[in-house]
């Protein structure tokens, strides 16, 4: 599905993910982890198209990227992926419904009205018109993986979206994963929580170089 190499990723005064090669298989679940600074979230933006400063090659489906062509990495980054943020990134000003139909293309918007009450229940919560500055942090989370889902990603890539959870949010948002994946969606997750990683999981362990 995504074959990347990386010869060099430069930032600030160092290069990290030197002559780095990784593969995602469309319908995998992925983890990569590793220690503070190693370039997991780098990783994750470069995977997902959000960063081209990287000298190296990008393949999508067998196909070359032309990782500089903003054109076409927009393209593939808004008909593929959706993205979930260690921030929720959710606008407090906005109820449910707004927050969520921001990331839908203008012309998708009548489909993913059709879809949105049974995404929100999916995730656990119920109403499109509440007012999300009451949400707790858990509930903010979920509701950006239900932002994530509404425009039906072959891929979700999350960065973190455990982080500052507690226990029972964490599986709330691990088994919501788990569920896209076991429908034949792509995951690609960053997490510090080893605890979270099963045998079904394909590990993207990231050394210091």
């Amino acid at each position: 599905m995504i074959r990347i190499k990386i010869h060099k990723k430069p930032i600030e005064n160092r290069t990290i993910l030197n002559n780095s090669t990784i593969e995602i298989k469309e319908g995998s679940f992925n983890i990569i982890t590793g220690p503070s600074g190693v370039g997991k979230t780098s990783l994750l933006n470069i995977i997902g198209l959000l960063d081209n400063a990287f000298v190296g090659e990008y393949e999508f489906f067998g196909k070359k990227v032309e990782i500089k062509d903003n054109s076409i990495t927009t393209y593939i980054r808004r008909k593929y992926f959706g993205f979930i943020f260690q921030d929720s990134l959710i606008n407090v000003k906005q109820n449910a419904l707004r927050n969520i139909l921001c990331s839908v293309d203008s012309q998708n918007i009548i489909a993913a009205r059709e879809r949105i009450n049974d995404i929100l229940l999916s995730v656990g919560l119920s109403n499109i018109n509440n007012n999300v500055s009451f949400l707790s942090g858990g509930e903010k989370q979920r509701l950006a993986l239900a932002r994530a889902l509404i425009k039906k990603p072959s891929i979700l890539l999350a960065d973190e979206p455990t982080a500052s959870l507690d226990i029972k949010n964490k599986k709330l948002v691990m088994n919501i994963l788990s569920e896209y994946n076991n429908q034949g969606g792509t995951v690609v997750m960053v997490t510090h929580d080893l605890e979270l990683i099963d045998e079904n999981m394909t590990l993207i362990q990231l050394l210091n170089t």
